[in-house]
């Protein structure tokens, strides 16, 4: 089990404790940079910076164990600095446990390439709910939440949607900022159209697949292979109407992402039928990754 995200499933196990959410590891590459002292130390301090915000800060008001928390990993690639002001991407991966084994499957991966933020020595990144203050703060707590939000729908359906609501609070406070991956009229593939999606009643197969996918399928494989494996399957066959009504979408994409590799090694084990099922629903869903899918029928 993981933690307390719904109090029915969750309350008997009398979870104690005071420890923040996230788990997150951060990495600042700026291969682009020149290599001086004065770069050395403001990416130093950037990473820590960063880090400390996004550990420390205290998301939501649920408790959790120091086992509980989300594994999590930023890397923020930095492409160009004017005085405060950098250019960069963020790439945000967050992963759960299986129950009753030592693997982590990936539940979000994502590369932003619309990341720029002002950054001072020695500052802190402020940022409070329900208001903007700047874009750094706020596109790292959108991730926080999204991330929150994304792992809880792991563990029970819908679970994570008042998280995802504030990543959407978060993102439409800072449409009005000018800075990029906030508009809805910028790209299809940005932050603001992520969580718009998600939330939107025609994601709800996406939402139901990603709780059967972990909860019923991953999570029971480990004492009933075959039955956690037909559940997965069943999860995978729920995507085919998001796709339908939103054909193409970035959480179409992120989720395979996300889920490619695994996908594999799971039905590499799988009985004909479930490999057969499984291969064509995303080979229509996924057709960019066909060939490394049809390893499934071998």
């Amino acid at each position: 089990m993981k933690k307390i995200l719904i109090a029915s499933l969750f309350l008997l196990l009398g979870v104690v404790g005071n420890s923040q959410e996230l788990r997150c590891e951060v990495e600042i590459l700026a291969p682009q940079l020149k290599k001086d002292p004065e770069n050395t130390q403001v990416l130093e301090q950037l990473k820590k910076t960063v880090m400390n915000f996004m550990n420390n800060t205290k998301w939501t008001s649920e408790v959790f164990k120091e086992h509980e928390k989300i594994e999590t990993s930023l890397l923020i690639t930095i492409s160009e600095r004017s005085g405060d002001a950098f250019t960069a991407k963020i790439q945000v991966t967050s992963r759960r446990p299986v129950f009753n084994t030592n693997y982590t499957s990936t539940v979000i991966n994502t590369l932003d390439g619309a990341f720029n933020f002002n950054f001072q020595l020695n500052a802190p990144i402020l940022f409070t709910q329900g208001v903007y203050t700047n874009n750094l703060s706020s596109v790292l707590a959108f991730y926080a939440y999204y991330v929150i939000g994304m792992d809880y729908d792991t563990y029970a359906l819908e679970g994570g949607t008042k998280y995802l609501l504030k990543a959407q609070e978060i993102a439409n406070l800072a449409q009005s900022s000018g800075q990029l991956g906030w508009s809805s009229s910028e790209s299809v593939n940005n932050r603001y159209w992520i969580i718009e999606n998600i939330l939107n009643a025609q994601f709800k197969g996406m939402r139901k697949c990603s709780y059967e996918y972990h909860r019923l399928g991953l999570d029971l494989a480990h004492d009933d292979a075959k039955k956690g494996v037909d559940n997965m399957t069943q999860a995978l066959s729920y995507l085919e109407q998001v796709h339908v009504n939103k054909p193409g979408s970035v959480n179409m994409r992120l989720f395979f992402v996300a889920k490619v590799n695994e996908l594999l090694n799971v039905y590499s084990e799988a009985s004909n039928l479930n490999k057969q099922t499984a291969f064509n629903i995303v080979r229509r869903l996924d057709p960019s990754n066909i060939q490394k899918y049809q390893k499934m029928l071998r």
